[in-house]
């Protein structure tokens, strides 16, 4: 056990849970005496994808059972909180990471394509907060972690829809924070991950899967998973083992009576910000960076 993590007697679900960043926080979660729902759509062959993680966890000593079912669907959520109740009690936490990735031209993705990925980033995140909300605000507790990213912030090209569902975890975990039952304990928060994963291996060199491990994220997501988490809203940037908070910002206001509007809006100041999700990165992961000469 782990100090100021002990998670004994606690429930999470995890979707997108049988590799990268989902698998690490599984891990992290089990081996602090959390029991886990290691969610993920099954294998091309029908098989259980999440099984295997779920096999890791036990042969460590933790407790953990697989759901597998395509995330976007309702009765998938329903199925994660009715097998999280039946092994081990209704859901303390829920952390929503099961999403795809596609780098597509804005003028040749399809709309049927562009819908297939917000189904499952955007709407498989939803119906899952859904399905986990009645028995947290039963209980009076819960922590709920969103997948967004700096893509989903700045800007990423060839990725709007991505960027899109990804940007609307932001608005969503601001929203539902604010809709908290006043009294309960339950907090909602958005981590936007940097790492080596089978998602973004396309873009990171293989030989800083060490460096940009999933396992850099995990204690973050972890400390927002646990009580010791007592903010909502926040967005938090991490990887490499770097974390820092994101924030949204609005330069000073200016009277539409200070000119003609074209004079006002050239006056609006422009407060500073990352270009890109790429520039963003830079200084989560800066000996990458630096090596590649980006």
């Amino acid at each position: 056990m782990s100090g100021e993590f002990d998670f004994t007697g606690q429930t999470a679900i995890v979707t997108g849970a049988s590799k990268g960043l989902g698998r690490a926080y599984a891990l992290w979660l089990a081996t602090r005496g959390c029991a886990v729902v290691v969610s993920n759509r099954p294998a091309g062959d029908g098989s259980s994808s999440a099984q295997a993680v779920v096999e890791e966890i036990v042969a460590k000593g933790g407790r953990a059972v697989a759901h597998d079912g395509p995330v976007q669907t309702a009765e998938a959520a329903a199925a994660m909180v009715e097998i999280a109740a039946t092994h081990f009690g209704a859901p303390d936490i829920f952390i929503s990471n099961a999403g795809i990735q596609a780098f597509r031209p804005f003028s040749t993705v399809t709309l049927e394509e562009m819908r297939e990925l917000l189904d499952i980033n955007l709407w498989g995140c939803i119906v899952g907060l859904k399905a986990v909300w009645p028995a947290m605000v039963d209980k009076g507790y819960g922590r709920i972690v969103l997948t967004g990213s700096s893509a989903g912030l700045w800007g990423q090209k060839q990725s709007a829809d991505y960027a899109a569902s990804k940007g609307a975890m932001v608005g969503l975990a601001r929203s539902v924070a604010i809709d908290v039952p006043k009294g309960t304990d339950i907090r909602v928060n958005v981590i936007a991950p940097a790492a080596y994963t089978p998602l973004s291996m396309g873009s990171i060199d293989p030989k800083w899967a060490d460096y940009a491990s999933p396992d850099h994220v995990a204690p973050v997501v972890g400390w927002l998973s646990s009580p010791l988490c007592q903010s909502s809203g926040g967005i938090y940037h991490a990887g490499a083992g770097n974390v820092r908070r994101a924030q949204i910002l609005e330069g000073p206001v200016h009277r539409l009576a200070e000119g003609d509007i074209d004079t006002v809006m050239h006056a609006l100041d422009r407060q500073p910000e990352w270009t890109s999700s790429f520039a963003s990165g830079a200084e989560i992961m800066p000996e990458m960076v630096k090596a590649s000469g980006s």
